[in-house]
């Protein structure tokens, strides 16, 4: 299993606007092949940050959604609501 999580600093007058921008890349992911879970979270003691937690079966179903047109959207545009770049870890499950 392949885990990524994706913590987000958002600018506070882009918060709406972030919320609906990532709840379509939630809901597709979650459709995806090979996805066994993927979430969004806000941190409970600072409003502007919110984290993403994605599982996969494999990195080949990782792969598979890095080429989707929705994960290629939030690529190209996420970056016009964050204060910061995304801080991304990448795991995977210890044999």
């Amino acid at each position: 299993m392949e885990v990524i999580n994706v913590e987000l600093q958002v600018k506070d007058e882009k918060r709406a606007d972030y919320e609906k921008f990532v709840r379509e890349l939630v809901n597709k992911s979650l459709a995806e092949k090979g996805n066994l879970a993927y979430a969004h979270f806000k941190k409970i003691d600072c409003q502007d940050t919110y984290e993403i937690i994605e599982h996969w079966r494999d990195q080949a179903a990782v792969a598979t959604h890095n080429e989707t047109a929705h994960f290629k959207r939030f690529l190209s545009e996420i970056n016009d609501y964050l204060v910061t770049p995304p801080a991304i870890l990448r795991m995977t499950a210890a044999s």
